[in-house]
Protein backbone atom coordinates (compact mmCIF):
# COMPACT_ATOMS: atom_id res chain seq x y z
CA UNK A 1 0.00 0.00 0.00
CA UNK A 2 3.34 2.60 1.23
CA UNK A 3 4.32 1.94 -2.75
CA UNK A 4 0.66 3.10 -4.39
CA UNK A 5 0.82 6.06 -2.03
CA UNK A 6 3.72 7.40 -3.00
CA UNK A 7 2.90 6.52 -6.64
CA UNK A 8 -0.13 8.83 -5.79
CA UNK A 9 1.52 11.26 -4.52
CA UNK A 10 4.65 11.43 -7.06
CA UNK A 11 1.57 11.98 -9.38
CA UNK A 12 -0.09 14.23 -7.47
CA UNK A 13 3.18 16.78 -7.76
CA UNK A 14 3.65 16.15 -11.23
CA UNK A 15 0.12 17.65 -11.74
CA UNK A 16 0.30 20.66 -9.44
CA UNK A 17 2.19 24.31 -10.07
CA UNK A 18 4.23 25.41 -7.02
CA UNK A 19 1.18 26.70 -4.64
CA UNK A 20 1.21 28.88 -1.40
CA UNK A 21 2.60 25.93 1.39
CA UNK A 22 5.52 25.00 -1.50
CA UNK A 23 6.54 28.53 -2.14
CA UNK A 24 6.73 29.65 1.49
CA UNK A 25 9.07 26.29 2.46
CA UNK A 26 11.27 26.79 -0.35
CA UNK A 27 11.59 30.46 1.21
CA UNK A 28 11.95 28.95 4.63
CA UNK A 29 14.88 26.68 3.26
CA UNK A 30 16.50 29.71 1.27
CA UNK A 31 16.82 31.54 4.66
CA UNK A 32 17.79 28.93 6.89
CA UNK A 33 20.73 28.50 4.34
CA UNK A 34 21.71 32.05 4.79
CA UNK A 35 23.52 33.67 1.84
CA UNK A 36 25.71 32.32 -0.27
CA UNK A 37 28.57 34.43 0.30
CA UNK A 38 28.77 32.57 3.77
CA UNK A 39 30.05 29.49 2.26
CA UNK A 40 33.40 28.75 1.05
CA UNK A 41 32.59 28.65 -2.78
CA UNK A 42 29.09 28.38 -4.73
CA UNK A 43 29.67 24.29 -4.93
CA UNK A 44 29.51 23.97 -1.48
CA UNK A 45 26.67 26.25 -0.87
CA UNK A 46 24.31 24.47 -4.32
CA UNK A 47 25.04 20.98 -2.85
CA UNK A 48 24.03 22.22 0.64
CA UNK A 49 20.76 24.12 -1.05
CA UNK A 50 20.03 20.63 -3.02
CA UNK A 51 20.16 18.38 -0.20
CA UNK A 52 18.40 20.65 1.82
CA UNK A 53 15.82 20.70 -1.06
CA UNK A 54 15.78 16.51 -1.07
CA UNK A 55 15.31 16.65 2.63
CA UNK A 56 12.25 19.22 2.82
CA UNK A 57 10.98 17.01 -0.36
CA UNK A 58 11.23 13.76 1.33
CA UNK A 59 9.62 15.08 4.37
CA UNK A 60 6.59 16.02 2.34
CA UNK A 61 6.18 12.66 0.73
CA UNK A 62 6.21 10.93 4.23
CA UNK A 63 3.52 13.70 5.34
CA UNK A 64 1.75 13.20 2.37
CA UNK A 65 1.76 9.36 2.87
CA UNK A 66 0.81 9.72 7.01
CA UNK A 67 -1.84 11.81 6.06
CA UNK A 68 -3.51 9.51 3.63
CA UNK A 69 -3.35 7.02 5.83
CA UNK A 70 -4.77 8.90 8.67
CA UNK A 71 -7.56 9.99 6.46
CA UNK A 72 -7.90 6.11 5.02
CA UNK A 73 -8.45 4.91 8.91
CA UNK A 74 -10.95 8.06 9.79
CA UNK A 75 -12.89 7.00 6.51
CA UNK A 76 -13.64 3.36 7.29
CA UNK A 77 -14.56 4.04 10.76
CA UNK A 78 -16.85 6.74 9.57
CA UNK A 79 -18.41 4.16 7.53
Amino acid sequence: MSKTIRELYKNLIQEIDEDELSGALKKDILELLGDAGTYPDMQTYERCRDNAFRIAGAGEEAGFCRGFRYAFRLFMECR
